[in-house]
């Protein structure tokens, strides 16, 4: 049983659809808890279980879903209870205190926390998995005392659908150039993932200013999504290149996405524990120019050291980004980062886990 707060499209959340479904297939019973979201539906259409419950909210009417979630576990026996994130973690950690055939506790560090003893949690699984080197560097600098063993690194992977033989849906381009009629005329560099103050477009704008008429910055979201979103739309009207972006917003179809843009950018503010944009990406061959953070430095020093750039360095964002888009670089193939990899490692975190419990 998967606990994730909610199934909107984002990188933890597809990666947990994901890898349900491969349980699906192997022939485990396959349960996923969250508050709900439009990934719902792929669960459903896969045969994966749903149970929705509060797992998200941070506030004491979440308190509620303790018993609720050791309900849950008892009534379909669960195995192995696996938390994603800081609430869920909570939840289950919690949960588990009156059960006496304890499932097995794995948590999965996705993101670089606020160092403080809420997100401790996540170093208190039975087995704690790191999605990279960074992750597990943090882990073992911050909360130590909590780790019961080791942290084990399984990074994450993509899913086959993300190949450089990907060929565009023609359907989904009729859709966008209906929007944007220009779309497959103009050089387009895409920052892709939610909108927000962490993805560091302010840091975009300069190159922006400067880019050709018919270079375009594709962002994925729309101008009225938040009030960062709104923000950004007003900065780019007072600097005057509003024309320069194009607000496709949230797109589901990232092949068909990636296969569309001439590059990708990572600008994040702060480290990322891994980049999943950056590795789908890369894997479809696209040149990414990357902030030498975290876990998105990581690895790009391993699949595309070219395209990284020391963090907050504009003038070499700038000229990374009009080069690439002059001469576009080959990007060699990668064969480590794929999620059957990771699948079978997570699945062998779970199989020693409880042969140590049985």
């Amino acid at each position: 049983m998967q606990v994730v707060p909610r199934l909107n499209v984002g990188g933890v959340e597809r990666g947990t659809v994901e890898f349900a479904n491969y349980l699906k297939q192997q022939g485990h019973r396959s349960i996923v808890v969250s508050r709900g979201g439009e990934l719902v539906k792929q669960l459903s259409n896969a045969g994966v279980e749903h149970i929705e419950l509060e797992v998200a909210a941070k506030s004491l009417k979440t308190l509620k879903t303790i018993s609720l979630l050791r309900k849950v576990i008892e009534q379909y026996q669960v195995d192995v209870i696996h938390a994603r994130s800081r609430i869920p973690a909570w939840l289950c950690l919690h949960a588990l205190r009156k059960i006496q055939s304890k499932p097995l506790f794995v948590t999965t560090l996705h993101g670089l926390h606020s160092v403080n003893r809420y997100s401790s949690v996540m170093a208190r699984g039975d087995r704690v998995i790191a999605v990279s080197e960074v992750a597990k560097t943090y882990l073992l600098t911050h909360f130590k005392k909590y780790l019961k063993r080791q942290p084990i690194v399984i990074h994450r992977g993509v899913d086959s659908q993300f190949n450089q033989q990907h060929q565009i849906n023609q359907p989904w381009l009729e859709q966008v150039e209906a929007k944007f009629p220009n779309y497959s005329n103009v050089n387009k560099v895409l920052l892709p993932g939610r909108l927000s103050a962490v993805k560091g477009v302010e840091q975009v704008l300069p190159w922006l200013q400067q880019a050709k008429e018919d270079v375009k910055l594709v962002l994925t979201a729309d101008i009225n999504q938040s009030n960062y979103s709104k923000k950004i739309a007003q900065q780019l009207n007072k600097l005057n290149i509003e024309h320069k972006v194009i607000w496709l917003g949230t797109i589901a179809n990232m092949p068909d996405l990636y296969a569309s843009v001439d590059l990708v950018i990572s600008v994040n503010n702060k480290p990322e524990s891994f980049g999943r944009t950056v590795l789908e990406a890369l894997s479809m061959g696209k040149p990414v120019v990357a902030y030498d953070l975290g876990g998105v430095g990581e690895l790009m020093q391993q699949l595309f050291p070219s395209g990284l750039i020391k963090a907050g360095d504009k003038i070499a964002l700038q000229n990374t980004i009009n080069q690439f888009l002059q001469y576009p670089p080959k990007v060699t193939v990668q064969h480590n980062f794929h999620n059957k990899v990771m699948f079978e490692k997570t699945l062998g975190v779970y199989q020693q886990g409880l042969a140590a419990i049985s």
